[in-house]
């Protein structure tokens, strides 16, 4: 107990400043630019698209992946063509992310939005993609106020003068997938989404989310868009986790 008594005070104490930001946030945005410009003093930023496998978004570096995928993926299928992210699911990202899911800094969604739109113009293969984001059951939403995918998908549509298109819905409630072990996630959110009736034949879908980790969610989105049609889905979140890192058990 001794042993770890420091490191848990050093690191509560360390996120105290985080909270008041936050909390300042909801009456000042510009409480949020100031946690961005000190990570940035920091030496914190947006990824390189080199650095993370642009199949499964897992960091791996320049080099570490091939067309077939890295090491994390190489033996999967994935139902999606391609993945672009803002960072890992790390510090300071995923304190921005809790902040916007759960502190209601839902301006947090504007910002990713805004850095998704930038990060995705040199991989688009259509003018005319669909920006779709991952649906929130109703219930959910009402209880939160907001869906941050819509927030960040639409902001990212926007931004890159692309179509907000929400194709699907969440036709049951289900437990959080953060409450879900791993190995379970994708039998959690089976029969969970529906597609609107549209005909995608032909056309491109980017799908949006704010975190990645098992894939599960995306994956059944991405194969629903897939059976209306669409020639393409990628997919665009904020953050990946770590495969089997403590945050990939824990998101």
């Amino acid at each position: 107990m001794t042993t770890t008594m420091p490191t848990q005070i050093e690191s509560e104490s360390h996120r105290i400043p985080n909270r008041l930001a936050n909390w300042l946030g909801e009456l000042w945005p510009s409480a949020l630019r100031a946690q961005v410009d000190r990570a940035c003093a920091d030496g914190w930023q947006i990824d390189a698209p080199d650095a993370y496998c642009p199949r499964c978004g897992a960091t791996v570096g320049a080099g570490g992946y091939t067309t077939d995928g890295c090491a994390f993926c190489v033996r999967d299928r994935v139902a999606w063509d391609r993945i672009v992210r803002l960072y890992g699911y790390r510090e300071p990202v995923s304190d921005w992310v809790v902040a916007m899911k759960f502190v209601r800094q839902w301006r947090w969604g504007l910002w990713f939005g805004r850095h998704l739109a930038s990060q995705v113009r040199d991989t688009l293969t259509s003018g005319n993609t669909l920006v779709c984001p991952v649906p929130m059951y109703w219930l959910r939403r009402w209880r939160r106020g907001f869906n941050q995918a819509d927030l960040i998908a639409d902001t990212l549509a926007k931004r890159a003068k692309l179509t907000f298109a929400p194709l699907l819905t969440r036709t049951r409630y289900t437990a959080p997938q953060t409450a879900v072990v791993p190995s379970q996630r994708h039998r959690n959110v089976a029969d969970s989404f529906a597609a609107i009736p549209a005909d995608l034949t032909g056309r491109d879908v980017l799908l949006v989310d704010d975190v990645k980790t098992t894939g599960a969610t995306l994956s059944a989105c991405a194969r629903l868009l897939r059976r209306a049609g669409a020639r393409r889905v990628d997919v665009a979140v904020v953050a990946v986790a770590a495969p089997h890192g403590d945050d990939f058990r824990k998101m």
